[in-house]
């Protein structure tokens, strides 16, 4: 029982401290992925006098993907039959040419703004309409809870690699006599701490698998699946390689940590 509760007192903290990387981790992968979704969905509405130059305005400004031209004649069609022909033929002569501009990324802020000043520095073109306030306010709130979650999951990793260390010291403690007298007869280093890395590393190895199977029935678990359905946004999905990575990142927080702390007892 006093066994168990010592691998808990270790596992439970490791098990938190990589839960916070692997969840930032898959978020930014997510908030990246749902970026991705929204440039291909952003528009940038111009209004121009004459036909635009496309090559022309991508080599101005190479974030621009695609450059479409607006169907008029929908929009005259409503109007045939109220105008008459003159009335109508004046309209059809005068009436500008609409673009819709596309970028091959999700623009900052500043960028948006660098684009809009470039579009407006042509002759040509009479009005740009980039829904910057809606854009703005989404931008920010995307930076914001990217922000607070990094913030998040680096106080849990501090908190939490602090109780591991604590762990190490008491398991150390309890080895300590044991080691002393393996030494008394010549036993090298690791010999002397096997025991104790022993421990570590199955207690890591349990870490990254209970981590794991966390992250792969996430997505699965009911509110998660309403939330980023709601918002349109795909949790990343759990891969082979994100499970390797946990399990190098767990066995090699768990034995600098065990081995920082036998180094440094043996100094003292």
């Amino acid at each position: 029982m006093k066994s168990l509760k010592s691998y808990l007192a270790f596992i439970i903290p490791l098990f938190i401290l990589l839960f916070s990387i692997q969840f930032a981790i898959m978020l930014d992968r997510s908030v990246k992925s749902y970026e991705a979704k929204l440039s291909g969905e952003y528009t940038i509405v111009v209004v121009a006098k004459d036909k635009i130059k496309v090559d022309e305005l991508k080599k101005r400004i190479p974030q621009i993907s695609l450059i479409s031209e607006l169907d008029k004649q929908s929009y005259l069609e409503k109007f045939k039959k109220e105008l008459s022909k003159s009335d109508f033929a004046l309209l059809k002569a005068t009436l500008p040419n609409f673009y819709s501009i596309k970028l091959n990324t999700l623009p900052s802020v500043s960028e948006l703004n660098s684009i809009a000043a470039t579009l407006k520095e042509s002759k040509n073109i009479t009005k740009v309409e980039t829904f910057k306030k809606t854009f703005n306010k989404f931008h920010q709130f995307l930076k914001l809870t990217k922000t607070i979650v990094l913030i998040f999951s680096f106080l849990i990793f501090i908190i939490s690699f602090l109780l591991i260390i604590k762990q190490m010291e008491i398991w150390s403690l309890e080895h300590k006599q044991r080691m002393y007298i393996m030494g008394l007869f010549g036993a090298p280093f690791w010999i002397k701490s096997a025991s104790l890395y022993k421990s570590v590393i199955i207690g890591a190895l349990i870490s990254a698998i209970l981590t794991s199977i966390l992250f792969i029935n996430l997505p699965n678990f009911q509110i998660i699946s309403t939330i980023t359905k709601d918002i349109n946004l795909e949790f990343s999905n759990f891969s082979f390689g994100d499970f390797l990575k946990l399990i190098l990142l767990s066995l090699a927080i768990s034995i600098i940590s065990v081995t920082t702390i036998i180094l440094r007892q043996k100094k003292v």
